[in-house]
């Protein structure tokens, strides 16, 4: 995988919950769920969106698309209580954002590690980027987006060379990283089996 992609993967390649789906059990969820956020009336809409929560309660479109029905129909209190939903499983996305993130990155080190030629790539990415940030012919933009890229390649080399330094920061950083999922986990279901019981 190229470095350019490694950096760049995020959000759109995280969720949980479909993970233990099937494939077919997914497109079924895509399916109603994009019927729950875009179907113009409210009870139909609500009716997908229960739906779509019954295949994967732990996705937070078919909430917000539930908030929306509710509110249109009037029902008020238990959009309120689905908005506490919407919003408790979005806390969960965000907060398992920044271990897989750096899980990515624990990837991406190893590949250095392993490959001299990798870490050659690095270096001449730095370097090709750097350049064309001083060439002067990029846009404001395209500048401030390349800085942006080049601070994020420099932040891996340093952890490359830290890690050449010492090979067990790898094994340290998968660890504490998968015990953060793992706790992370264990507190999303014990607090919503919390917020389900009050409701």
């Amino acid at each position: 995988m190229a470095i350019a992609t490694m950096i760049i993967v995020g959000l759109s390649s995280f969720s949980w919950g479909m993970a233990t789906a099937q494939a077919q059990t997914t497109d079924e969820f895509t399916r109603v769920a994009e019927q729950c956020l875009t179907t113009s009336n409210a009870q139909a809409a609500l009716q997908a969106c229960d739906r779509a929560i019954a295949i994967n309660k732990e996705d937070a479109i078919p909430w917000y698309g539930k908030v929306k029905a509710l509110n249109a129909l009037g029902r008020n209190e238990q959009a309120d209580l689905a908005l506490q939903q919407f919003d408790f499983v979005g806390r969960y996305y965000s907060g398992m954002l920044r271990p897989i993130q750096l899980l990515q990155r624990r990837i991406l080190l190893s590949e250095l590690v392993a490959s001299r030629e990798r870490a050659t790539e690095l270096t001449t990415e730095i370097n090709q980027v750097q350049g064309q940030i001083n060439s002067g012919s990029l846009s404001t933009e395209e500048r401030a987006q390349a800085q942006d890229y080049l601070q994020r390649l420099q932040n891996i080399k340093e952890d490359y060379d830290q890690v050449q330094s010492n090979p067990q920061l790898l094994d340290q950083l998968e660890n504490n990283m998968i015990q953060a999922m793992i706790e992370l986990r264990k507190g999303f279901v014990e607090a919503n089996a919390r917020l389900n019981a009050g409701n």
